[in-house]
């Protein structure tokens, strides 16, 4: 029986301004809003730790720079994070490009607001990694009906994934296609700094528009879970709470 490849990096995106949530107050910051009085990204922190990673890299800008009293938090994440702060937040992808020197395949590239039940989350890194002795360049996370709705809608065929759009807004070209939502957590499988470099010269930013172009030129393939989703909005903090609360 071949070795099991292990997923011991992954770099957690906690730089944005993250507007949508910060109504009144720029304090706390998105990744530190309470959700049942603990912070928002110790929620995905926890996933990965549970799911065998042992590196996490947090980027963040001055205005998530209260992601620092994470170590305040739990006395064992001081095992596991590493900090990158970066001087001019310009969008998600430049954010993703200061790990560059940091990160070699295979490691996870996820967002600081995501919610899921822990044996989900390992069993869809256990699909992802069935693609790590292949040629897969990209694996990410897909959800049929998460619990609240995303904006990334994905087109799958097969297990491919064949096509994506923010907006979600997305029409099966074939039968044997199907729409899911997700982008959430991606593992990488091949290195796509040098392609980043280039897309950064353009100059653009957001992550989406290079997704967008980088699909239909590599092996991109889905790992599903039964139910992830993101929280945004102060809307979404109070439907999160009650979920959790439901289940427990």
């Amino acid at each position: 029986m071949a070795p099991v490849i292990q997923i011991k990096k992954a770099v957690i995106l906690a730089s944005g301004y993250g507007n949508r949530m910060r109504k009144t107050s720029p304090f706390p910051s998105k990744p530190m809003t309470p959700i049942h009085k603990k912070p928002l990204i110790s929620y995905i922190i926890d996933l990965l730790i549970s799911g065998g990673i042992e590196k996490i890299y947090i980027v963040y800008h001055a205005v998530t720079a209260d992601v620092l009293k994470l170590l305040e938090y739990s006395d064992s994440y001081g095992n596991y994070l590493e900090f990158i702060e970066e001087d001019v937040q310009r969008g998600t992808l430049l954010s993703f490009s200061r790990v560059k020197k940091i990160l070699t395949p295979p490691f996870l590239m996820v967002f600081e607001d995501l919610i899921a039940d822990k044996h989900d989350f390992i069993h869809m890194l256990n699909l992802g990694k069935e693609h790590i002795a292949g040629e897969t360049d990209l694996v990410i996370q897909t959800v049929r009906s998460p619990s609240i709705l995303s904006e990334k809608a994905f087109l799958t065929e097969r297990g491919r994934i064949v096509g994506y759009q923010k907006n979600g807004i997305l029409e099966q070209a074939a039968c044997t296609q199907e729409k899911k939502y997700g982008g959430m957590v991606y593992l990488w499988l091949s290195n796509p700094f040098s392609l980043i470099d280039k897309h950064l010269k353009k100059p653009n930013y957001k992550f989406s528009v290079f997704l967008e172009k980088y699909i239909p030129e590599h092996r991109v393939f889905e790992m599903p879970i039964q139910d992830m989703w993101d929280v945004d909005t102060p809307e979404a903090v109070l439907l999160t709470e009650e979920l959790l609360k439901k289940r427990g």
